[in-house]
Formats: C-alpha cells, structure tokens, sequence
C-alpha cells in the first residue's frame, strides 16, 4: 500500500475535530431532545409549533449522523495505530487506494460495504419507513 498513512492521520484528526465541534454546536443548541408537548409550551400557534418541533427533530437527526460518523472516523484512527488500516473489517482483503483517499474511514471494501448496504435497504423494506407512520 503507497499510501501516506500520516497524512491520512492528519485528515482524520482534522475531520474529528471539525465533527465533535458540529455536534458540541447541536448539543448546545438542544441539549435534550424536545418532544412536541414541550414545544408547545408558551403563547405559539400550532404553525409555530410544528415548524419548532420539525427542526429540532431535523437537528437532532443530524447529531446521531455525525456522532456515527465520529465514532467511524475514531475507529479508523484506531486501526492506523493497530496496523489494520487498509484492510477490510470483514473478510480482510486490501481497501482499494482510491476509496481510502475519497472515504478515509472507510472500513469494508466495496463489495462488503454493498452487502451491507443491501441489508440495510431489505429491513427498511421489510419494517417500512419509520416517516410513514
């Protein structure tokens, strides 16, 4: 592998960052989830009200994004330090060069990410989408 295994260090280093600074910004913004009953406390209209609620709950579903892609960003640093980067987490094959420099924390070769993929898209599928409720 000709990868520049500092500097991609650098680049995760500097993506963690940039994400713990993001979701200390939500964290601030709404430390704890509002439900819409609380939303709805104080002299609003209902328009109000379920503007407020949507875009906390849009927020918050940003916040669960970046702490999973955080904890994905750690977990590759992890593997630089334990000599694992570059392979794929599942059947242990090399990650291609061209993914690790466009996802650097990429953690499953293609195939396996598509596999993965795929799994995640027949669950949806089978429990439907949560939104429809």
């Amino acid at each position: 592998m000709t990868l520049d295994l500092q500097h991609i260090k650098e680049q995760l280093q500097a993506k963690e960052k940039e994400l713990q600074e993001s979701i200390a910004g939500l964290t601030e913004a709404y430390p704890e989830p509002v439900d819409p009953i609380q939303a709805s406390e104080g002299p609003q209209d209902f328009e109000e009200i379920a503007v407020d609620f949507l875009e906390t709950q849009q927020e918050q579903s940003i916040m669960v994004n970046q702490q999973a892609l955080l904890q994905e960003v750690r977990d590759a640093l992890k593997r630089i330090e334990d000599g694992t980067y570059g392979r794929c987490i599942d059947c242990g094959q090399s990650i291609p060069e061209k993914r690790l420099q466009a996802i650097p924390w990429a953690s499953r070769c293609v195939q396996d990410a598509e596999r993965i993929e795929k799994q995640n898209l027949s669950r949806e599928e089978l429990y439907g989408d949560r939104r429809e409720f």
